[in-house]
């Protein structure tokens, strides 16, 4: 079962998950260790925390890239196009037609 968690989609084993998977019950750990025993500061829960952003980009980055990099490019554009100034027709009320109480 842990196996195929640690896994690739190759089928070898990950670093980054296997990293992951140790850093997390490290962390863990600490945790239990904290509340029972020792004190342990807020700077190392800081530290591992970045540690498990880190190892959690790494295992995660290509496949989640390959899925949301597409979406973020399509916001971007989207963005992008809504920002460019809107087309205004050539004459509003300036037309010749136009008369002073003619808003009916």
């Amino acid at each position: 079962m842990i196996r195929e968690i640690l896994t690739d989609e190759k089928g070898s084993l990950s670093a980054a998950r296997t990293f992951l998977l140790g850093s997390l019950l490290f962390m863990g750990v600490l945790i239990v260790l904290d509340s029972t025993v020792w004190e342990v500061p807020g700077t190392a829960y800081t530290l591992l925390g970045s540690l498990g952003v880190g190892l959690l980009a790494w295992a995660g980055g290509p496949r989640v890239s390959q899925y949301l990099a597409p979406q973020v490019g399509a916001v971007a554009s989207g963005i992008a196009k809504s920002i460019k100034e809107p087309k205004r027709p050539d004459l509003l009320d300036n037309s010749p037609e136009f008369r002073e109480h003619d808003e009916k």
